[in-house]
C-alpha cells in the first residue's frame, strides 16, 4: 500500500511554503501545485513493447478456501445525497460440514449511521435473529441449509457515505466515502471471509495502520445506476463494464473485491499492455501527471507479466485519490493526489514509485493472496521490491537513487514477519514491512542468484494463484534454489525460523 504518510504530509507542507526537514534527499526542487514540465523522461532504449498480448491464466476457485463464492448486486447511487441503496445476493457452494454460523464482514458499519440493514434471508428463509456489531454481521444458518447444494443469502441495505476526512495523525487515511469531487465505494458491501484450518471465520479487528481484511476469491456481477447528479459523471471500476445512459453493468470473475470510484472531474487515458487495458483517471489539473502515470503503469504491467506471469485481468483502473494515500484493490488502485502535485517530470519521486508499487499489488494481493494482518510482508514487501525491479529494468542509472530515497534514508530495522498488531507505531511497521522487506528480497535474490530467484517467484505465483497464502507457501517455491533454506538470512530478518 502506501509509503511514508508522515513524509507525505511534510512534502505537502513544502507546497504551502513551510520549511521542514522531512524531504529525504535533495533530488529535485519541489514544484508548484500545477508544475509546467516537459513530458516524462522515458529512456527509449529500455521501453518494452507493451501492446503485445500475453495469454492470461484463468484463476479457478481454490478448495482450500473451503467454498466457492459469487456476488450479485443491484446498486443505486444518489450522488447528491451520497446515499447508496443495495440489493445483494451471495451464493455459496461447498460450505464445509459443521459450519453452522455465518459471519460477514461489514466495513460500512464502522461509520455511525453508515449501514442500515433492511432485510436478510437464507434460501428464502428470513433471518430475524442476527448480530451486527463493529464490522461483523453474524447469524445462524437455518436448519437444513448447511446440507444444501448451494446457499443463497439475500440482503437489502442502505449506505450513508461518510465524508473523507482531512489528514490526521489520529487515524489512517480513509478511501471510503466522498469529497467534493470524488465518491469511492471500497469495502462497501458485506462479504464472506475465508475459513481457517479449523473452519473458523477469519476476521481481524481493525487497526490504526495497515490492512486487516482477508479476501477469498469470488465472482462479481454488478448492476449500477447513478442519479441525483446535475453534471455528467465518470465511473472507474475494478472490472470491464458496459453503459446505457446512467446504468452500468460489470462482470468480474475470481477477484478479491469490487470497487467503484465516481467523479464529474475525471479525465481518462487508456492504453493496452500485455493484453490488459489500463485506464488512468485523473482530475483536470493533472493532465500531464496522468500521462506519466499511464506510461509508468503500462511499462510496469508488461514487465511484471514477464517476471511474475500474465495478469488474469481484462482491465486495470488507476484513480487519482482525493486523499493522501495510495491503496490497492483488485483491478483498481488509488494513487495519492499529493504525488501528482509533487511530480516534477522525472522518475525521481513517489508518483512513479507508487504507481508501479500498486500495480505490483495486482499480483501480490490480487493473484497471490495473503492474510494482510498476519503476514503483511508477503504483499507489501514484494510490491516494494517490485519498485526496485522496475527501476532496474527501465532506469538502471537510478538504482542508487532508489535505495537512497526509498529505503536507506530511513535506516530501517526490525523483523519483517510480525503481524500488523505487533508493531507499536506506524513508522516501525513501515520500516520493517515495506523497507526492510525490500532489503531482504534483494539479499535473497543475491544468494539464490537472479535466474533461480526469478524461477522460484514464477513457481510461487503458479502454485499460489487464487489462494490465501502463508509464508511456508513462499518458502516452498524456493526449495530447489541454491542456499535453501537460507537459515542465516532468515535469522537476520524473521522472527519465525525454519
Amino acid at each position: 500500500m502506501k509509503p511514508n504518510f508522515i513524509q507525505i504530509l511534510c512534502l505537502i507542507s513544502l507546497l504551502l511554503g513551510i520549511v521542514t526537514g522531512c524531504n529525504p534527499t535533495p533530488v529535485a526542487t519541489v514544484p508548484a501545485e500545477n508544475p509546467t514540465v516537459s513530458s516524462p523522461t522515458i529512456p527509449a532504449a529500455t521501453t518494452l513493447q507493451t501492446s503485445e498480448p500475453t495469454t492470461a491464466p484463468v484463476i479457478t476457485p481454490v478448495a482450500a478456501d473451503g467454498y466457492r463464492l459469487a456476488y450479485d448486486f443491484n446498486v443505486a447511487i444518489n450522488y447528491e445525497e451520497k446515499q447508496v441503496e443495495v440489493g445483494q445476493t451471495i451464493v455459496m457452494h461447498e460450505l464445509p460440514d459443521g459450519v453452522g454460523n455465518l459471519l460477514l464482514v461489514v466495513e460500512p458499519n464502522l461509520f455511525q449511521g453508515g449501514f442500515s440493514l433492511s432485510n436478510i434471508s437464507v434460501n428464502e428463509i428470513e433471518v430475524g435473529d442476527y448480530t451486527l456489531e463493529g464490522n461483523q454481521l453474524g447469524f445462524r444458518l437455518p436448519e437444513g441449509v448447511q446440507t444444501a447444494d448451494s446457499i443463497q443469502i439475500n440482503l437489502t441495505y442502505t449506505l450513508q457515505l461518510p465524508t473523507i476526512p482531512p489528514p490526521s495523525d489520529l487515524y489512517k487515511p480513509q478511501p471510503y466515502g466522498y469529497t467534493d469531487r470524488q465518491l469511492n465505494l471500497v469495502d462497501w458491501y458485506p462479504f464472506v471471509p475465508p475459513l481457517d484450518d479449523l473452519n473458523q471465520w477469519v476476521i481481524h479487528p481493525p487497526h490504526v495502520f495497515g490492512e486487516t481484511l482477508v479476501y477469498p476469491l469470488a465472482d462479481f456481477n454488478v448492476e449500477l445506476e447513478l442519479y441525483g447528479n446535475n453534471t455528467p459523471l465518470i465511473v472507474a471500476a475494478s472490472g470491464p463494464g458496459s453503459r446505457t445512459e446512467n446504468r452500468y453493468h460489470y462482470e468480474m470473475r475470481q477477484a478479491r473485491n469490487f470497487v467503484v470510484s465516481v467523479s464529474p472531474n475525471y479525465q481518462v487515458l487508456e492504453r493496452e499492455a500485455a493484453g490488459v487495458t489500463i485506464q488512468a483517471y485523473a482530475f483536470s489539473e493533472s493532465t500531464l501527471q496522468n500521462q506519466a502515470v499511464i506510461e509508468y503503469a503500462s511499462q510496469a504491467l508488461a514487465y511484471y507479466s514477464e517476471r511474475f506471469g500474465a495478469l488474469p485481468r481484462q482491465t486495470v483502473s488507476i484513480v487519482q485519490a482525493d486523499f493522501l494515500d495510495g491503496m490497492e484493490y483488485d483491478g483498481l488502485y488509488f494513487v495519492s493526489k499529493g504525488f501528482y502535485n509533487l511530480f516534477d517530470g522525472t522518475v525521481n519521486g513517489y508518483l512513479s514509485l507508487i504507481t508501479v508499487h500498486e500495480m505490483a499489488h495486482q499480483w501480490w494481493y490480487g493473484v497471490v493472496g495473503n492474510d494482510q494482518a498476519i503476514d503483511p510482508w508477503l504483499d507489501e514487501g514484494l510490491s516494494t521490491f517490485a519498485e526496485l525491479q522496475y527501476i532496474e529494468r527501465f532506469y538502471p542509472d537510478q538504482v542508487d537513487w532508489w535505495w537512497a530515497y526509498r529505503v536507506n534514508y530511513y535506516q530501517p530495522d526490525g523483523l519483517i514477519d510480525l503481524p500488523v498488531y505487533d508493531y507499536q507505531f506506524y513508522i516501525g511497521y513501515r520500516n520493517s514491512v515495506y523497507l526492510r522487506s525490500a532489503q531482504f528480497f534483494a539479499a535473497l535474490r543475491e544468494q539464490a542468484g537472479v535466474e533461480d530467484y526469478n524461477t522460484a517467484i514464477k513457481r510461487y505465483v503458479q502454485a499460489s494463484m487464487g489462494k490465501i497464502n502463508r509464508p511456508e507457501d513462499f518458502w516452498m517455491a524456493f526449495s530447489d534454489a541454491p542456499g535453501y533454506p537460507f537459515s542465516a538470512l532468515r535469522l537476520m530478518y524473521f522472527q519465525n525460523q525454519p
